[in-house]
């Protein structure tokens, strides 16, 4: 595995989130780095983001939420597309990704899993 070096980051955690630590600025733990970046991905419609256009930052799993025939293949490809231009680390680290779709009484839940080294990661769409 190829040694990942110069990956702190500021911290994105806000108070309410069930991870912030208050005074906590630097995130300097890797899988954390990782965690946070996945999650401003997969929270982030494209063109949400000022200057990138609308293949730019952002997986858009709200749009496919809406709709009724989107196949687990092209939701993975989408969000590998995605990790590729801006985690690139987790590829080198290395992950197992699930999607699951749930029937919702009001609208589908997507529920999107990471296994990074072991430690689980959990993405509720809703």
């Amino acid at each position: 595995m190829a040694k990942i070096e110069n990956f702190q980051d500021l911290t994105i955690r806000w108070d309410g989130h069930q991870k912030y630590k208050s005074g906590k600025i630097i995130e300097d733990k890797l899988i954390e780095v990782i965690v946070q970046k996945l999650e401003m991905l997969l929270y982030t419609t494209k063109g949400e983001v000022l200057g990138q256009d609308s293949d730019g930052f952002g997986v858009n799993l709200e749009y496919y939420l809406w709709q009724t025939t989107v196949a687990n293949d092209i939701l993975k490809g989408e969000i590998q597309k995605q990790i590729n231009a801006w985690v690139p680390e987790l590829n080198v680290i290395g992950f197992d990704l699930n999607i699951d779709i749930f029937e919702g009484t009001v609208r589908d839940i997507m529920q999107v899993n990471f296994v990074i080294n072991g430690y689980n990661v959990q993405f509720i769409f809703q």
